[in-house]
């Protein structure tokens, strides 16, 4: 699970920023408040995230589910056919008409119930699919999405750098690093 900063963290940045609007820097207060925003991004992606690995879990779990259902009904098919053998050798050499016929009739039954099973199965198995499908992309948009968080976080560091240094250039990389994160994010949601 990727990590959300702490509300106290952001509420932090934003005491920084209102430090540096006190200061009357320039520079202090235009990176302060930058890393505040960052730190508010940051916080986002990671919770899109989380929530994808979310809907990851809960589409395997599913997926598992559908698998078990469709073992099922293939071992209820599987009990089908062996049924209806049985009843039609009985009805091949049974001696008596009648119970000929009534054992032809309960092989009949069976032969009739199987493509209904086998139906199920396979519509069972399509789930499987879907939803194992489905849990791959969310499980890749959290990657993404994790990347995403990563390239803010440096955003955030290299913001926090720019106030020590007194440069500019590294408030600069860290809103591109931003920048990219933004981007970064946005495509987990073209997978």
């Amino acid at each position: 699970m990727t990590d959300i900063p702490d509300p106290k963290e952001v509420l932090e940045q934003a005491e920084y920023s209102a430090h540096a609007a006190e200061s009357g820097d320039p520079m202090t207060l235009r990176v302060t408040l930058s890393i505040a925003m960052m730190a508010v991004v940051a916080a986002f992606i990671g919770a899109l995230g989380d929530t994808e690995e979310s809907h990851t879990f809960v589409e395997k779990n599913d997926a598992v589910l559908a698998q078990a259902k469709a073992s099922d009904a293939w071992t209820e098919y599987q009990a089908e056919s062996l049924k209806r053998h049985v009843y039609d050798v009985g009805a091949a050499i049974a001696t008596a008409p009648d119970v000929a016929a009534d054992l032809k009739a309960q092989a009949d039954k069976y032969n009739k119930e199987q493509p209904g099973t086998q139906d199920k199965a396979k519509k069972l198995e399509a789930e499987v699919a879907e939803r194992s499908e489905k849990a791959d992309t969310h499980f890749e948009r959290h990657h993404i999405l994790t990347v995403a968080e990563g390239l803010v976080h440096v955003a955030i560091a290299a913001a926090s750098i720019s106030l020590l240094a007194r440069r500019n250039l590294y408030w600069y990389g860290g809103l591109a690093f931003t920048g990219a994160g933004i981007v970064t994010a946005a495509a987990a949601y073209l997978v």
